[in-house]
């Protein structure tokens, strides 16, 4: 008989189609921290990830009226209706990322609304419900730790854990890629294997320029062999070949 699946179940398994690995947790705590208007990101790691992953930032932390929606599945700031979707402009907007990681660990968040007097340490059970709510102080910003990430999926945990090494290179790769993008923020990440001492694996200085968030990245003598993009008006000669006014072409035609 066909039947509906319990809908705990349901939440459990659609969210590890959302979090589909490390890399993908880390990109939406990084995201979410984009989307605050923070200028600092400090990313701390536990095994490669495994054990640990904390985001913390000093964007503008999260009112407690917003405490009770933060882990609920669809819950958002960004849009109300499908119509909204055409004016997104921020990273997250579904309000399914802190929702399907309740479901897949241990989720802490300690967040600081620039309007309140003092920070406030929430602690979540796997249906993304405040279990514990105690205040603490805090500059303005948002903390959240994510740990044991899959446990509460035995068989895609011990796989996890099985190739953590790999996880973790893929997520250097994707964070790479936000650290370049990010021009203003100064991204910070480390990582520490058991009690030992914590390695820097990426660090930007929070520079307004691309180029330097490359040098940052890859090193500088990465930079020496990259090509500066000039855009070059076409000629008349090209412009009679192909039927163009020379007067109607925009001068920076790609961006």
């Amino acid at each position: 008989a066909i039947r509906p699946i319990e809908r705990g179940s349901v939440h459990r398994i659609c969210s590890g189609q959302v979090v589909l690995n490390l890399g993908s947790a880390v990109k939406e705590l990084l995201e979410n921290s984009l989307d605050a208007g923070a200028t600092s990101i400090e990313i701390k790691l536990k095994d490669h990830g495994a054990e640990l992953i904390e985001v913390s930032d000093n964007g503008g932390g999260v009112e407690e009226e917003n405490f009770e929606g933060l882990t609920l599945k669809h819950h958002t700031s960004k849009i109300q209706d499908f119509s909204d979707l055409i004016h997104v402009e921020t990273f997250g907007f579904r309000g399914e990322a802190l929702s399907s990681l309740c479901a897949l660990s241990d989720v802490t968040i300690f967040t600081c609304h620039k309007s309140a007097k003092v920070g406030t340490r929430l602690v979540f059970d796997h249906n993304g419900k405040i279990t514990q709510k105690t205040p603490l102080p805090r500059q303005q910003g948002t903390t959240v730790s994510i740990q044991q990430l899959f446990y509460t999926l035995p068989v895609r945990h011990k796989e996890f854990q099985r190739n953590i090494k790999k996880e973790y290179a893929k997520m250097v790769q994707l964070l790479q890629a936000y650290c370049i993008v990010s021009k203003g923020v100064r991204i910070n990440c480390t990582n520490q294997v058991g009690q030992g001492k914590k390695t820097c694996v990426i660090s930007t200085s929070g520079s307004p320029s691309l180029k330097e968030n490359i040098g940052a990245v890859f090193g500088q003598k990465q930079l020496q062999s990259l090509i500066p993009f000039v855009q070059l008006p076409p000629s008349e000669a090209v412009c009679e070949e192909y039927g163009l006014n020379p007067a109607n072409m925009p001068q920076n035609l790609y961006r």
